[in-house]
């Protein structure tokens, strides 16, 4: 099973008659009863990209989400539904933006607008959805929940990735397949991936309060600076996410609440998803809320403590965030960093990292363990968790004495303020 599996796809995860309740009601807009434009103090949007493996796993969100209104949220909140994608085995798909409302008892999502086919991992789409959502749903208060496949900031040339094991199925664009690793990626729909960039531009459209990746890997400290100027915080995982997803029916309350500004809500919504799934059976979430406007100190720190002079990484020593073979490829950001960091000047500008760092950190919770899907065999399962601090850093391998041609000449993580070395295409596509 690859990252696109997003454990979110966890084969452990099975598919119930429940992924099927949420069917999709109501007149069509504009012009429907009920369905004009109204000022809310709060917009929630699910962005689901479901032309994928996961459809049926994120109608399963969606059906979480109608449960969360079903038991009662603030009248001038709004939840709203972005669907592309499949809608049942049978291949039928729609692309619609509907509300989630009450009516008469029921719960339904009532249809604001259709869509023809279109691509919406493309950034002029996405913007063009997010116009419509504050046209039918004009908020103080907006947050967007991202829905699909993720591999966080991962440079594509990693010639030391093993390649499937006999017996495998083949699967296209797996991280763990160096020839053809779909990387800094978000999606698909289709064939179709958002490169980082672009999903910098396509949430553009709107200066997000908050922005939630139901998406592995996305707390990635490269991910996160490209993304500080787009929401005021994002609440993320460093590692996979398990099949179920995010427990709207949990979070929703949490992130309407009147109780609380919103950095303690979205702090309060990390914690009760790592508790929902405390209780499951398979134990694993990793799930952290950032202060984008922290990110600035964070990568001056880093720059300091690169400038001061630093040790090579001992991998073996470093919190790893997947079992990737034969190396990892994703690790806990300040754990790799204590790890390069010697005796002088180095360990002083780490104590500065240490404190920026903990600005940016509004809350990060995580499970003593955490499940992994990447490596096969007697390899794939749970990691232990002790040294997370709930973003990760992608290390470049020449720091070890090998060059890194998918990061260039320079570090990401040393160079946060400048230009990427080596940048994705504008557009990514499945061959």
């Amino acid at each position: 099973m690859s990252v696109f599996d997003r454990i979110r796809r966890t084969f452990l995860v099975v598919a119930t008659a429940a992924a099927f309740v949420g069917c999709t009601k109501g007149p069509v807009c504009p012009g429907g009863p009920g369905c004009e434009p109204t000022e809310g103090s709060h917009t929630f949007l699910i962005y689901a990209v479901t032309n994928n493996n996961l459809w049926r796993y994120i109608r399963g969100n969606v059906n979480m989400a109608m449960e969360a209104v079903r038991a009662g949220l603030p009248a001038d909140t709004r939840v709203l539904v972005y669907w592309d994608g499949l809608t049942n085995y049978t291949g039928e798909s729609k692309t619609v933006l509907t509300e989630i409302v009450k009516e008469n008892g029921e719960v339904i999502e009532r249809v604001l607008k259709q869509y023809g086919e279109q691509d919406s991992t493309d950034p002029a789409v996405m913007k063009a959805v997010l116009q419509d959502v504050q046209y039918y749903a004009p908020a103080e208060v907006y947050g967007i929940s991202l829905h699909g496949h993720g591999t966080g900031w991962f440079p594509p040339e990693l010639n030391n990735l093993r390649q499937p094991m006999s017996g495998e199925s083949y699967i296209e664009h797996d991280l763990r397949r160096p020839d053809n690793a779909l990387t800094r990626a978000y999606g698909p729909d289709g064939e179709e991936y958002m490169s980082a960039g672009d999903l910098v531009e396509g949430l553009s459209e709107i200066k997000f309060d908050y922005v939630i990746f139901d998406v592995c890997f996305m707390s990635s400290i490269e991910l996160l600076y490209d993304l500080k100027d787009n929401a005021r915080y994002i609440l993320a995982s460093p590692a996979e996410i398990m099949g179920k997803g995010i427990p709207y029916h949990k979070v929703l309350p949490l992130l309407f609440s009147r109780d609380y500004p919103i950095d303690r809500r979205l702090a309060s919504a990390a914690s009760a998803i790592v508790e929902y799934y405390r209780g499951e059976s398979y134990p694993s979430a990793a799930f952290t809320v950032v202060a984008t406007a922290g990110l600035q100190g964070v990568a001056d720190a880093v720059k300091r403590i690169f400038a001061a002079g630093v040790e090579e990484p001992d991998f073996g020593e470093i919190q790893y965030l997947e079992v990737l073979e034969p190396e990892h490829a994703f690790f806990d950001l300040k754990d790799y960093l204590k790890n390069i960091t010697g005796n002088g000047a180095a360990k002083s500008a780490y104590a500065e990292f240490e404190t920026a760092l903990a600005n940016a950190i509004v809350a990060e919770s995580h499970t003593s363990q955490i499940y992994s899907a990447l490596g096969t065999g007697l390899s794939g399962g749970f990691f232990p968790a002790d040294d997370v601090c709930g973003i990760s850093s992608y290390i470049p391998r020449f720091l070890a004495g090998r060059s890194s041609r998918g990061m260039g000449s320079e570090s990401r993580v040393k160079l946060m303020t400048a230009p990427a070395a080596a940048k994705p295409p504008a557009r990514m596509s499945a061959v």
